[in-house]
């Protein structure tokens, strides 16, 4: 009892605070979605201009490098070609070269092993020197020597002021000649005796026929075999008078440009360096997993789903990115675009947009922690004031309605408005309790007496509305619901003693057509109360002139005789008929017959009692047929 006077106090509170919480929450969801909204193009613009700014910064410091190494190629192209001019008919140089060169295999030449040790030559002193002159389309000649002993003594004086700046300085020439100076390694030893560099691309970029404008170029990211690392070259071709004399050039390691040009502004951005062809300059996600047998990266033999990506979009029109922002390429990332006049490159920096997301959500979040204090306020202050201004004045309300219940008048009107302190429309609903008791006391009698009057009056209605509803208004035969019902009632008890019967009268269509409706109803009045008399049976208006009737007999002769019986009354009442289509001059009825069957389908029960009919109809009418069955 107790727990149901408190239910409407729990309800109510309940309900009154889960609304407070789902409104404060829904006001705080909007705001954030609101301001995240705002922020995100906010934030994403603040990263955009941060990376910006430390991407410039950073190419900056790279241009002036990547300018320097041009410069040096500028420096050492001249040096060479002015010690050319002075030097290439001096005959010592042809002595020079058999002293410092030895012949390795048939027709390759390697500077020998000292002059990278470290040897005195003359009044020079080599070290950190290798020469490989490989296997070439024509033969050894005077000049070709000569140009040899320049580039190594031009090697020699130069090199060592570059030192650490790049990974080696050398010389090649076109006929597949190469002097190096390197500290580290001494390549012109390791390089195989059968290498044709001519045949590649790097040295091949450089001959007249590949390079017609004798421009100078930075080759994209490849792999040296002969010196087993990955590295790029940077090569300014030397002519005089329209003849390709060597190339200046220097090694870029993948160690350096990864100290340098790929090392990341930021830990969380990673970043590519392409060239116009879409080649892999550097980046920062190169790993171990470099093939041993790539000679170069692109973007069929790397695979970078995103380095693809950015090298597809690249190629198709270069020279319409500068500077820009590209927010499309990727669902996960925002790449940003920087070209690198020096040397025609082109830098992407890929940053998370999950980041941008989170620098997004600072705020919002900063809004929904304020906020959720906020709302844990007003949850707080509500149910302070819903215990004391509505919980307690609902519990006595609770209790007044319990007096109600048990119709304990007399000690609601006693009670004390001083027992509980309540406010407006709860203290109006406990002084209406209080006025309801007293005219409850008053009018309790009457009101139990009139109920009880009532009730009887109600029930006697309902009998007869229930008569009403299931019984055919015209005929006073049972109508179609009541056969419903009594039809299933009789399948589900049949024990072989119930018959059900349907009837129709013959050719009432034209007796009605001749002697108007008011003789058929008359006609309908009449058969039915033949119906209606025929004992221990149930009559129906089926429909129309058709009628339904549950039989109780003993024996299927004892059901037959009752059938007949009933037959000759409606045959004797005399209805004259003289339209119909056969010759009974009379009125008549038809009759199929069939026992009930138990839990069988009522549509099959009257469909074989129909079948019976149709086949009395069909002989004639005025008679009774039985299924066989029965």
């Amino acid at each position: 009892m107790q727990e149901r006077r408190q239910q409407p106090r729990k309800k109510l509170t309940t309900r009154l605070l889960w609304h407070v919480v789902v409104i404060s929450v829904c006001i705080l969801l909007v705001t954030l979605l609101i301001t995240f909204w705002q922020t995100y193009p906010s934030a994403k613009q603040t990263v955009v201009e941060r990376i910006q700014r430390e991407v410039a910064t950073k190419l900056t410091t790279n241009q002036y490098q990547l300018q320097a190494i041009e410069s040096r190629g500028d420096l050492l192209a001249e040096e060479f070609l002015t010690r050319y001019q002075t030097l290439r008919h001096v005959p010592d140089l042809q002595t020079y070269f058999y002293d410092w060169f030895e012949e390795t295999s048939p027709d390759v030449w390697r500077l020998k092993e000292s002059f990278f040790t470290g040897v005195k030559a003359g009044d020079h002193y080599f070290k950190g020197m290798s020469v490989f002159v490989g296997p070439r389309p024509t033969p050894l000649t005077d000049e070709l020597r000569a140009r040899l002993i320049i580039s190594v003594r031009t090697l020699n004086d130069l090199g060592p002021a570059w030192e650490g700046q790049v990974t080696n300085t050398h010389l090649s020439l076109p006929e597949n000649a190469l002097a190096l100076y390197s500290r580290e390694q001494a390549w012109g030893r390791l390089a195989a005796a059968d290498l044709v560099m001519t045949d590649f691309s790097t040295l091949k970029s450089t001959l007249q026929s590949e390079n017609p404008e004798r421009a100078p170029n930075w080759t994209g990211l490849y792999k040296d075999h002969s010196g087993g690392f990955w590295t790029i070259t940077y090569q300014r071709p030397v002519d005089r008078n329209g003849r390709h004399l060597v190339n200046a050039s220097f090694d870029v390691s993948l160690a350096q440009l990864t100290d340098d040009l790929s090392r990341t502004v930021d830990v969380d951005i990673s970043n590519y360096v392409l060239n116009r062809q879409g080649a892999l300059i550097t980046s920062s996600t190169l790993s171990d997993a470099l093939s041993e047998q790539r000679d170069t990266l692109t973007p069929e033999n790397y695979d970078d789903p995103l380095y693809q990506k950015i090298a597809a979009r690249l190629i198709t029109n270069p020279e319409a990115f500068e500077q820009e922002v590209w927010d499309d390429i990727d669902d996960d990332y925002l790449v940003l675009v920087q070209h690198l006049g020096t040397p025609d490159w082109w830098y992407f920096a890929v940053y998370p947009k999950e980041l941008i997301t989170s620098e997004a959500l600072f705020l919002p979040m900063v809004i929904a922690l304020i906020g959720s204090l906020l709302v844990l306020g007003v949850l707080l202050t509500t149910i302070v004031f819903v215990r004391q201004q509505v919980s307690i004045p609902l519990r006595r309300l609770a209790s007044l309605a319990a007096l109600m219940d048990d119709k304990n008048y007399d000690e609601i009107e006693k009670q004390n408005e001083s027992e509980v302190r309540s406010y407006g429309e709860i203290n109006q609903v406990l002084n209406a309790f209080r006025v309801m008791a007293r005219r409850f006391i008053k009018a309790n009698t009457d009101l139990e007496q009139r109920v009880t009057e009532r009730t009887q009056a109600l029930r006697e209605a309902n009998q007869k509305l229930d008569q009403l509803v299931h019984i055919d208004g015209l005929t006073n035969l049972l109508n179609r619901r009541a056969f419903q019902t009594d039809v299933a009632n009789a399948i589900a008890t049949a024990d072989g003693s119930c018959y059900f019967v349907m009837a129709d009268i013959d050719d009432f269509k034209p007796f009605n057509d001749n002697y108007g409706h008011e003789a058929g109803d008359r006609a309908l009045i009449a058969f039915a109360k033949a119906f209606l008399e025929l004992p221990d049976s149930r009559a129906y208006r089926y429909g129309g002139e058709e009628f339904a009737l549950l039989l109780q007999a003993d024996s299927l002769a004892q059901a037959r005789e009752s059938i007949e019986s009933l037959r000759q009354a409606i045959h004797n009442l005399g209805i004259e008929h003289k339209f119909g289509r056969r010759l009974h001059g009379v009125l008549t009825v038809s009759f199929g017959v069939t026992r009930i069957r138990r839990n069988e389908l009522p549509s099959d029960l009257i469909k074989r009692a129909d079948k019976q009919l149709y086949l009395v109809k069909q002989e004639g009418g005025n008679a009774v047929a039985f299924d066989v069955e029965a």
